[in-house]
């Protein structure tokens, strides 16, 4: 096998360099994501962070007072799950727009298959490039 030459190495260097920088920008602007979302019925806002945990929950107009528990319960879930899938819809494109896969997309990039965090916030650099283990599982 061919050893990379000295050139070879700093453009990889420099590549992993750049989408470093990328990513970590990227996860920056995720932190900042919030999305609020009505139900259909207009009765539910619900505001999510990129998290999925709800920030608010706002009854707009008082036609909450007309519902039954059920019908009222439906429409927060509603609000909520369209928030949700909104914020995550967001955050896929600021991922992708920094050069990374959504999470669970196939064929992308070596760099795009490890843990971010770990690959951002590493102790060392090996211990980012490192497989991970099987958390709960023996090995035999």
């Amino acid at each position: 096998m061919d050893r990379p030459t000295g050139s070879e190495l700093q453009d990889a260097l420099s590549a992993f360099t750049r989408k470093h920088e990328s990513l970590l920008k990227a996860r920056e602007e995720m932190k900042t994501i919030s999305v609020t979302a009505r139900s259909k019925d207009g009765s539910v806002e619900a505001t999510v962070g990129i998290s999925g945990e709800a920030s608010a929950l706002r009854f707009p107009n008082n036609k909450f007072k007309e519902m039954t528990g059920k019908a009222l319960a439906t429409s927060v879930l509603e609000a909520l799950t369209r928030a949700r899938s909104e914020a995550t819809a967001r955050a896929t494109a600021i991922l992708q727009a920094a050069g990374g896969s959504a999470p669970g997309e196939q064929g992308g990039s070596f760099l795009d298959r490890l843990d971010l965090d770990r690959l951002l916030d590493p102790k060392s650099f090996a211990d980012a490039l490192s497989p991970r283990r099987d958390e709960g599982k023996s090995r035999g």
